[in-house]
């Protein structure tokens, strides 16, 4: 608040700040809610205010059933951040602007991280705290909400020009926050986003650099940055930025996928086992993210197949097929892989994953037949094959199997047969199925391309 303020003014004014907010207080420590509570209620709060949770499920279902207006939360809530529950507040408090984050930290590195994340968390608290602490830094929080410095009612200025599609009058809004404060990372982001409505990407990268000068890690200044080298398809700076992010910032479902699908594109093989490391600790795992680790994990071992480094490949499938659950097409995918190195037994042990259910399936008959062909007589092959046809069972694996062994058999109109009924099922493989046909000893002539139309008479052709 502008100029000399009395203390009694400023309790008062807290108080009535206070006093129409619910106040969830987070932490697996019984003792340390209780003694923030006992704070709050010596400044003014009353019993029915308070909502005391000791888990991060639980605090996100009361943010989702009672709104609160003051969040109060450990950084370390089990295997979840506090921080995490920002997403939470943000999609169910509609009177966000009016609303405190307040995160209790617990060393140093915590609140480098709480302080990176400004204009979301309004203040931290180091533990062990005093009340006299507790109390200066939660008021001051308040207070700013109150009446906020120049430097914030500019940025909200600009804000709202730039929602209004003033693009131009924002960005000198924006410029002249960074003025005013001395380290004006959060007026650098929102000049970066008024550079980013102009579609000028080059100075919008510009913004984002300039307020990570201020402070490395700030939070939006590299979300910022992440997104913009993403939409530039520049993989490499977006992996190495969006890294960083993973490394100070709580995991989440959204950026575990976005930061696993570049490893992937960039051949960053050697972070995969990490990020793995990252999904076990996530509880509201979705499908896209489980089907995003299932794959970077098989992409990771057929990588290190490719060096020969066998057992470790194996331990890396072995991870994506724990983790798939039953999912058939990440466990063909693992098979498959193995199958193209000659590890038969090895892939046959991946089969026996398959639940029950799914064995009367094509996915697993294909895998069946896959392994049958490398561990079983020819014979048996081409007979189990023709029984899976007969069954209404088809994919290109099965007739790219069946091809091969009737060539070596020397079963020419069975081949002709097989690549006829192929190419009509699934002519987008027609090279796979040539491939097949020319890897045999006895191989017929490939098949022609379907007939275009026939030339028209007195046409050259």
């Amino acid at each position: 608040m502008s100029g000399k303020v009395d203390p009694k003014a400023q309790a008062k004014a807290f108080e009535r700040y206070i006093s129409d907010k619910k106040i969830l207080i987070a932490d697996p420590s019984g003792a340390s809610r209780i003694s923030v509570a006992n704070i709050l209620a010596s400044m003014g709060a009353k019993a029915t205010q308070f909502i005391l949770v000791s888990s991060y499920t639980e605090a996100e279902d009361a943010i989702e059933r009672n709104q609160p207006g003051i969040v109060i939360t450990d950084y370390d809530l089990g295997k979840r951040c506090g921080l995490d529950l920002l997403q939470k507040q943000r999609a169910h408090n509609l009177f966000l602007k009016e609303s405190l984050f307040v995160l209790v930290t617990g060393n140093t590195s915590q609140s480098a991280v709480a302080k990176a994340a400004e204009e979301d968390v309004d203040t931290y608290i180091i533990k062990p705290f005093t009340a006299g602490v507790f109390r200066a830094s939660i008021m001051k929080a308040a207070l700013t909400k109150i009446d906020p410095p120049e430097y914030l009612k500019v940025i909200d200025r600009g804000k709202e020009e730039l929602s209004a599609g003033k693009a131009d009058e924002a960005l000198k809004t924006f410029e002249y926050a960074t003025t005013l404060d001395s380290a004006p990372s959060l007026g650098c982001f929102y000049s970066g986003q008024a550079h980013n409505a102009k579609s000028a990407t080059d100075n919008e990268e510009v913004s984002y650099n300039r307020g990570l000068e201020y402070n490395k890690i700030h939070y939006k200044c590299l979300v910022g940055l992440y997104e913009n080298f993403a939409a530039r398809k520049k993989h490499h700076e977006a992996y190495e930025v969006i890294k960083k992010v993973s490394h100070y910032f709580p995991a989440n479902p959204q950026r575990l996928t976005a930061v696993l699908r570049l490893a992937i594109v960039t051949k960053s093989y050697e972070d995969v086992e990490r990020y793995y490391r990252i999904f076990t600790s996530i509880d509201d795992r979705n499908e896209e993210m489980i089907k995003y680790i299932c794959a970077a994990l098989v992409v990771c071992g057929k990588y290190y197949l490719q060096q020969n480094f066998g057992s470790r490949a194996l331990e890396l499938f072995q991870k994506a097929a724990i983790t798939a659950s039953g999912r058939t097409k990440i466990l063909r995918e693992i098979i498959t892989s193995l199958l193209d190195f000659g590890l038969a037994k090895q892939a046959d042990e991946f089969l026996r994953r398959f639940p029950p259910d799914t064995h009367k399936g094509v996915d697993y008959q294909a895998m069946n037949l896959l392994v049958m062909d490398q561990m079983s007589p020819r014979t048996l092959v081409i007979e189990k094959g023709r029984e899976l046809l007969t069954q209404n069972l088809h994919d290109p694996i099965i007739y790219r199997v069946l091809i091969r062994r009737n060539a070596e058999h020397g079963l020419k109109h069975a081949v002709d047969d097989l690549m006829a009924e192929a190419l009509k099922r699934f002519p987008d493989q027609r090279a796979v199925f040539e491939k097949a046909l020319g890897s045999s000893p006895n191989a017929a002539s490939p098949v022609p391309p379907p007939a275009t139309q026939a030339p028209q008479a007195g046409t050259k052709k």
